[in-house]
Protein backbone atom coordinates (compact mmCIF):
# COMPACT_ATOMS: atom_id res chain seq x y z
CA UNK A 1 0.00 0.00 0.00
CA UNK A 2 2.50 2.41 1.04
CA UNK A 3 5.13 1.29 -2.01
CA UNK A 4 1.50 1.90 -4.48
CA UNK A 5 1.36 5.60 -2.88
CA UNK A 6 5.07 6.30 -2.81
CA UNK A 7 4.84 5.29 -6.94
CA UNK A 8 1.53 7.48 -7.28
CA UNK A 9 3.71 10.19 -5.93
CA UNK A 10 6.57 9.69 -7.53
CA UNK A 11 4.09 9.72 -10.94
CA UNK A 12 2.29 12.54 -10.27
CA UNK A 13 3.36 15.25 -12.52
CA UNK A 14 5.47 18.41 -10.45
CA UNK A 15 3.79 21.67 -9.80
CA UNK A 16 5.33 24.95 -10.91
CA UNK A 17 6.56 26.01 -7.91
CA UNK A 18 8.33 22.49 -7.42
CA UNK A 19 9.66 22.42 -11.20
CA UNK A 20 10.88 26.19 -10.55
CA UNK A 21 13.00 25.01 -7.11
CA UNK A 22 14.71 21.78 -9.33
CA UNK A 23 15.81 24.33 -11.83
CA UNK A 24 16.80 26.72 -9.49
CA UNK A 25 18.96 23.74 -7.78
CA UNK A 26 20.60 23.13 -11.52
CA UNK A 27 21.54 26.74 -11.74
CA UNK A 28 23.20 26.51 -8.31
CA UNK A 29 25.08 23.67 -9.23
CA UNK A 30 26.37 24.87 -12.63
CA UNK A 31 27.09 28.23 -10.55
CA UNK A 32 29.61 25.94 -8.28
CA UNK A 33 30.92 24.47 -11.13
CA UNK A 34 29.25 21.40 -10.40
CA UNK A 35 28.30 20.11 -14.31
CA UNK A 36 27.94 16.35 -13.26
CA UNK A 37 25.69 16.83 -10.20
CA UNK A 38 23.81 19.36 -12.85
CA UNK A 39 23.89 17.34 -15.90
CA UNK A 40 22.45 14.51 -13.51
CA UNK A 41 19.43 16.46 -12.06
CA UNK A 42 18.57 18.02 -15.85
CA UNK A 43 18.52 14.27 -16.88
CA UNK A 44 15.92 13.06 -14.19
CA UNK A 45 13.86 16.29 -14.92
CA UNK A 46 13.62 15.95 -18.20
CA UNK A 47 11.90 12.50 -17.74
CA UNK A 48 8.96 14.39 -15.45
CA UNK A 49 5.88 16.20 -16.51
CA UNK A 50 4.89 19.06 -15.15
CA UNK A 51 1.28 20.64 -14.20
CA UNK A 52 0.89 24.00 -15.58
CA UNK A 53 -3.01 24.36 -14.68
CA UNK A 54 -5.44 22.38 -16.62
CA UNK A 55 -2.65 21.27 -18.83
CA UNK A 56 0.77 18.81 -18.65
CA UNK A 57 3.48 20.38 -20.24
CA UNK A 58 7.10 18.82 -20.33
CA UNK A 59 10.82 20.28 -18.78
CA UNK A 60 11.84 22.70 -21.33
CA UNK A 61 14.20 20.82 -23.42
CA UNK A 62 16.27 23.80 -25.11
CA UNK A 63 17.47 24.71 -21.45
CA UNK A 64 17.56 21.18 -19.76
CA UNK A 65 19.06 18.99 -22.86
CA UNK A 66 22.73 21.00 -23.18
CA UNK A 67 22.70 20.71 -19.46
CA UNK A 68 22.17 17.05 -19.51
CA UNK A 69 24.76 16.59 -22.36
CA UNK A 70 27.77 18.63 -20.10
CA UNK A 71 27.73 21.46 -22.38
CA UNK A 72 25.27 23.68 -20.74
CA UNK A 73 24.07 27.31 -21.55
CA UNK A 74 23.52 29.09 -18.28
CA UNK A 75 21.37 32.13 -20.04
CA UNK A 76 18.85 29.97 -21.24
CA UNK A 77 18.01 28.67 -17.83
CA UNK A 78 17.80 31.33 -16.08
CA UNK A 79 15.56 32.80 -19.04
CA UNK A 80 13.49 29.82 -18.45
CA UNK A 81 13.80 30.28 -13.95
CA UNK A 82 13.05 34.37 -14.78
CA UNK A 83 9.91 33.23 -16.80
CA UNK A 84 8.52 30.97 -13.96
CA UNK A 85 9.00 33.59 -11.57
CA UNK A 86 7.11 36.16 -13.33
CA UNK A 87 4.04 34.13 -12.42
CA UNK A 88 3.98 34.21 -8.86
CA UNK A 89 4.67 31.18 -6.05
CA UNK A 90 0.90 30.27 -6.28
CA UNK A 91 -0.34 31.57 -9.59
CA UNK A 92 -3.81 31.08 -10.45
CA UNK A 93 -5.21 28.81 -13.08
CA UNK A 94 -5.70 31.69 -15.85
CA UNK A 95 -2.16 32.74 -14.30
CA UNK A 96 -0.97 29.19 -15.36
CA UNK A 97 -2.09 29.16 -18.78
CA UNK A 98 -0.58 32.71 -19.52
CA UNK A 99 2.66 31.18 -18.15
CA UNK A 100 2.21 28.02 -20.14
CA UNK A 101 1.72 30.49 -23.39
CA UNK A 102 4.63 32.21 -22.38
CA UNK A 103 6.81 28.95 -22.24
CA UNK A 104 5.66 27.89 -25.27
CA UNK A 105 6.52 31.02 -27.46
CA UNK A 106 9.66 30.93 -25.44
CA UNK A 107 10.32 27.33 -27.10
CA UNK A 108 9.46 28.31 -30.48
CA UNK A 109 11.79 31.28 -30.40
CA UNK A 110 14.96 29.27 -29.02
CA UNK A 111 14.51 26.54 -31.91
CA UNK A 112 15.99 23.18 -31.77
CA UNK A 113 18.88 24.56 -32.43
CA UNK A 114 21.76 25.67 -29.89
CA UNK A 115 23.51 29.04 -30.36
CA UNK A 116 22.36 32.49 -32.14
CA UNK A 117 21.80 34.19 -35.70
CA UNK A 118 25.32 34.25 -37.57
CA UNK A 119 25.83 37.18 -40.10
CA UNK A 120 27.50 37.34 -42.82
CA UNK A 121 31.04 38.15 -42.07
CA UNK A 122 32.65 40.89 -44.25
CA UNK A 123 35.77 39.69 -46.16
CA UNK A 124 37.84 42.07 -47.85
CA UNK A 125 38.97 41.23 -51.24
CA UNK A 126 42.46 40.07 -51.05
CA UNK A 127 44.86 42.75 -53.76
CA UNK A 128 45.68 41.52 -56.74
CA UNK A 129 49.13 40.50 -55.61
CA UNK A 130 48.69 38.66 -52.46
CA UNK A 131 46.09 36.63 -55.09
CA UNK A 132 48.39 36.02 -57.14
CA UNK A 133 51.18 34.87 -54.73
CA UNK A 134 48.27 32.56 -52.66
CA UNK A 135 47.94 30.73 -56.48
CA UNK A 136 51.23 30.50 -57.02
CA UNK A 137 52.22 28.83 -53.77
CA UNK A 138 49.22 26.88 -53.98
CA UNK A 139 50.43 25.95 -57.62
CA UNK A 140 54.16 24.90 -55.84
CA UNK A 141 52.94 22.90 -52.91
CA UNK A 142 50.90 20.91 -55.38
CA UNK A 143 53.97 19.82 -57.57
CA UNK A 144 56.14 19.26 -55.13
CA UNK A 145 53.60 16.34 -53.56
CA UNK A 146 53.26 15.30 -56.85
CA UNK A 147 56.83 14.84 -57.48
CA UNK A 148 57.05 13.49 -53.88
CA UNK A 149 54.36 11.24 -54.72
CA UNK A 150 56.54 9.93 -57.60
CA UNK A 151 59.23 9.81 -56.00
CA UNK A 152 57.67 7.94 -53.50
CA UNK A 153 56.20 5.18 -56.13
CA UNK A 154 59.56 4.82 -57.67
CA UNK A 155 61.90 3.97 -54.70
CA UNK A 156 59.13 1.45 -53.51
CA UNK A 157 60.31 -0.33 -57.31
CA UNK A 158 63.98 -1.02 -55.91
CA UNK A 159 65.59 -2.80 -53.33
CA UNK A 160 66.31 -0.87 -49.59
CA UNK A 161 69.66 0.58 -50.52
CA UNK A 162 68.74 1.70 -53.67
CA UNK A 163 65.84 2.88 -52.36
CA UNK A 164 67.62 5.59 -50.06
CA UNK A 165 69.74 6.59 -52.42
CA UNK A 166 66.46 7.74 -54.49
CA UNK A 167 65.62 9.19 -51.50
CA UNK A 168 68.27 11.23 -50.52
CA UNK A 169 68.56 12.36 -54.52
CA UNK A 170 64.66 12.59 -54.65
CA UNK A 171 65.52 15.36 -51.54
CA UNK A 172 68.00 17.06 -53.24
CA UNK A 173 65.79 17.49 -56.69
CA UNK A 174 62.78 18.43 -54.75
CA UNK A 175 64.91 21.26 -53.64
CA UNK A 176 65.97 21.99 -57.11
CA UNK A 177 62.54 21.73 -58.05
CA UNK A 178 61.56 24.75 -55.32
CA UNK A 179 63.98 26.84 -56.00
CA UNK A 180 62.99 26.51 -60.04
CA UNK A 181 59.23 27.11 -58.74
CA UNK A 182 60.56 30.13 -56.53
CA UNK A 183 62.55 31.71 -59.50
CA UNK A 184 59.25 31.05 -61.87
CA UNK A 185 57.10 32.95 -59.05
CA UNK A 186 59.60 36.03 -59.14
CA UNK A 187 59.58 36.14 -62.68
CA UNK A 188 55.64 36.47 -62.49
CA UNK A 189 55.25 38.43 -60.22
CA UNK A 190 57.75 41.02 -61.94
CA UNK A 191 56.36 40.77 -64.93
CA UNK A 192 52.76 41.55 -63.51
CA UNK A 193 54.86 44.63 -61.82
CA UNK A 194 56.66 45.73 -65.04
CA UNK A 195 52.86 45.28 -67.11
CA UNK A 196 50.96 47.40 -64.85
CA UNK A 197 53.96 50.32 -64.03
CA UNK A 198 54.72 50.49 -67.84
CA UNK A 199 52.38 52.97 -69.13
CA UNK A 200 49.84 51.70 -72.16
CA UNK A 201 51.80 51.70 -76.03
CA UNK A 202 50.83 54.93 -77.83
CA UNK A 203 50.24 54.35 -81.31
CA UNK A 204 51.50 56.35 -83.84
CA UNK A 205 49.06 58.09 -85.28
CA UNK A 206 49.52 57.84 -89.47
CA UNK A 207 49.44 60.90 -90.65
CA UNK A 208 46.72 60.84 -93.83
CA UNK A 209 49.23 61.75 -96.97
CA UNK A 210 46.69 61.31 -99.13
CA UNK A 211 43.44 64.17 -98.41
CA UNK A 212 39.94 62.59 -97.92
CA UNK A 213 39.06 64.81 -101.02
CA UNK A 214 41.29 62.14 -103.30
CA UNK A 215 38.34 59.50 -102.04
CA UNK A 216 35.22 60.77 -103.32
CA UNK A 217 35.11 60.68 -106.90
CA UNK A 218 32.64 63.50 -107.35
CA UNK A 219 35.03 65.41 -105.05
CA UNK A 220 36.42 67.01 -108.36
CA UNK A 221 35.20 67.65 -112.64
CA UNK A 222 36.80 65.42 -114.89
CA UNK A 223 39.55 67.52 -115.56
CA UNK A 224 40.46 68.27 -111.89
CA UNK A 225 40.87 64.47 -111.84
CA UNK A 226 43.22 64.63 -114.50
CA UNK A 227 44.93 67.58 -113.15
CA UNK A 228 45.06 65.67 -110.18
CA UNK A 229 47.04 63.04 -111.35
CA UNK A 230 49.49 64.71 -112.90
CA UNK A 231 50.07 66.55 -109.81
CA UNK A 232 50.77 63.27 -108.43
CA UNK A 233 52.76 61.96 -110.65
CA UNK A 234 55.23 64.92 -110.56
CA UNK A 235 55.50 64.10 -106.82
CA UNK A 236 56.32 60.67 -107.90
CA UNK A 237 53.36 59.55 -106.36
CA UNK A 238 52.34 56.73 -108.75
CA UNK A 239 49.99 54.63 -106.88
CA UNK A 240 47.75 57.60 -106.25
CA UNK A 241 47.97 59.33 -109.61
CA UNK A 242 46.58 56.07 -111.17
CA UNK A 243 43.81 55.80 -108.66
CA UNK A 244 43.57 59.71 -109.58
CA UNK A 245 43.46 58.86 -113.60
CA UNK A 246 40.57 55.94 -112.77
CA UNK A 247 38.46 58.74 -111.22
CA UNK A 248 38.94 61.07 -114.07
CA UNK A 249 37.82 57.98 -116.17
CA UNK A 250 34.42 57.53 -113.87
CA UNK A 251 33.74 61.08 -113.90
CA UNK A 252 33.73 61.40 -117.89
CA UNK A 253 31.44 58.16 -118.12
CA UNK A 254 29.14 60.20 -115.50
CA UNK A 255 29.16 63.09 -117.88
CA UNK A 256 28.32 61.09 -121.06
CA UNK A 257 25.39 59.57 -119.48
CA UNK A 258 27.10 55.66 -120.01
CA UNK A 259 27.45 55.47 -116.29
CA UNK A 260 25.30 57.04 -113.61
CA UNK A 261 26.60 57.38 -110.37
CA UNK A 262 25.01 55.20 -107.22
CA UNK A 263 26.60 55.26 -103.76
CA UNK A 264 28.22 52.14 -102.70
CA UNK A 265 28.42 50.71 -106.23
CA UNK A 266 31.79 48.98 -106.76
CA UNK A 267 34.17 49.34 -109.35
CA UNK A 268 33.30 46.44 -111.25
CA UNK A 269 29.43 46.79 -110.92
CA UNK A 270 30.07 49.88 -113.11
CA UNK A 271 31.90 48.17 -115.54
CA UNK A 272 29.40 45.24 -116.18
CA UNK A 273 26.73 48.28 -116.17
CA UNK A 274 28.34 49.54 -119.31
CA UNK A 275 26.39 48.61 -122.46
CA UNK A 276 28.31 45.74 -124.59
CA UNK A 277 27.55 47.95 -127.41
CA UNK A 278 30.32 50.38 -126.56
CA UNK A 279 33.72 49.50 -128.00
CA UNK A 280 35.95 50.17 -125.29
CA UNK A 281 34.24 48.02 -122.74
CA UNK A 282 36.74 45.21 -122.81
CA UNK A 283 39.79 47.98 -122.24
CA UNK A 284 37.44 49.68 -119.18
CA UNK A 285 37.35 46.26 -117.32
CA UNK A 286 41.06 45.53 -118.19
CA UNK A 287 42.19 49.01 -116.63
CA UNK A 288 39.75 48.29 -113.69
CA UNK A 289 41.41 45.33 -112.99
CA UNK A 290 44.72 46.92 -113.03
CA UNK A 291 43.23 49.50 -110.90
CA UNK A 292 42.70 46.96 -108.82
CA UNK A 293 45.99 45.36 -108.79
CA UNK A 294 47.83 48.69 -107.89
CA UNK A 295 45.58 50.10 -105.32
CA UNK A 296 44.45 47.08 -103.15
CA UNK A 297 47.44 44.66 -104.21
CA UNK A 298 51.02 46.86 -103.96
CA UNK A 299 51.97 49.50 -101.41
CA UNK A 300 53.76 51.53 -104.17
CA UNK A 301 53.61 51.55 -108.19
CA UNK A 302 55.82 52.18 -110.54
CA UNK A 303 56.18 54.94 -113.10
CA UNK A 304 56.03 51.90 -115.78
CA UNK A 305 52.81 51.48 -114.41
CA UNK A 306 51.69 54.62 -114.51
CA UNK A 307 52.24 56.02 -118.08
CA UNK A 308 50.67 52.36 -119.10
CA UNK A 309 47.76 53.59 -117.34
CA UNK A 310 47.41 56.68 -117.90
CA UNK A 311 47.69 55.64 -121.83
CA UNK A 312 45.09 53.39 -121.86
CA UNK A 313 42.80 55.91 -119.76
CA UNK A 314 43.76 58.57 -122.78
CA UNK A 315 42.11 56.44 -124.99
CA UNK A 316 39.19 55.84 -123.19
CA UNK A 317 38.75 59.58 -122.59
CA UNK A 318 39.76 60.45 -125.99
CA UNK A 319 36.37 57.93 -127.34
CA UNK A 320 33.94 59.59 -125.07
CA UNK A 321 35.15 62.92 -126.65
CA UNK A 322 37.12 64.28 -123.64
CA UNK A 323 37.13 68.03 -122.66
CA UNK A 324 39.83 69.82 -121.04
Amino acid sequence: MIAALLAALLAAPLGLPAYRARLEKIDALLLAGDRARAASAAQKLLGEKVQAGEEEIVPAAWALEPIARGDPHRSRLRGLIDGLAQGGSAPSPAADRKLLEALRRAQDAAGPAAGGKIDPLAAPELPFFEQLLSSLGTAARWIVSRFGDLWNWLAGLFPTGTARQLGLASSRITGLVLIGVGLIVVLVVALAVLSRARPPPVLAVRSRSVPEKDEDPLSRSAGGWEARARDLAAQGRAREAIRAWYHALLVHCYGAGVLHYRRGRTNWEYAHALSPSLLWRPRFEELTRWFDLEWYGRAESTPAALEAFSTGTGEILGALGRRT
